[in-house]
């Protein structure tokens, strides 16, 4: 079982370069459930949540894959696993807000939207100052 200590070391060294945005361990705890994982011999390789929005969308994040273990294929694999959460929970859609890796995202199926394309709700917490990219993909 992964505990939440293990999600905020696996995501520190991207928060640190600005990737991803901070969690404290107590905000990833509350939220365990929303995570997916990539686990080799007890050792968390990957990791991304994936929260309700209510309407029948998914936000990802906290999309990460350890240092020590990228460019073997881990993401492809983390986004099937995130996929097939967003179906089992019913989610039309699924989206992602991100500075980096927006090549990554359009090479997967991910269609960039603007900020009037997310849920209501998701809009009003929308960082302007952020300047993120905003991609969408159907779940089927």
């Amino acid at each position: 079982m992964i505990k939440a200590e293990q999600i905020f070391t696996l995501v520190k060294p991207f928060v640190k370069e600005g990737k991803i945005l901070p969690r404290t361990k107590a905000q990833i705890n509350e939220n365990l459930g929303d995570f997916v994982c990539l686990i080799d011999n007890n050792q968390l390789l990957a990791c991304a949540g994936l929260k309700d929005c209510k309407e029948g969308v998914g936000e990802i994040y906290s999309l990460a894959v350890s240092k020590k273990a990228q460019k073997i294929g881990l993401s492809l694999k983390l986004l099937d696993k995130i996929m097939k959460k967003a179906k089992a929970e019913k989610f039309s859609k699924v989206f992602a807000l991100t500075k980096y890796g927006t090549d990554w995202f359009i090479k997967n199926g991910f269609i960039q939207m603007k900020i009037a394309d997310l849920p209501q709700k998701r809009q009003a917490l929308f960082n302007q100052d952020r300047n993120s990219s905003i991609f969408f993909k159907d779940v089927n």
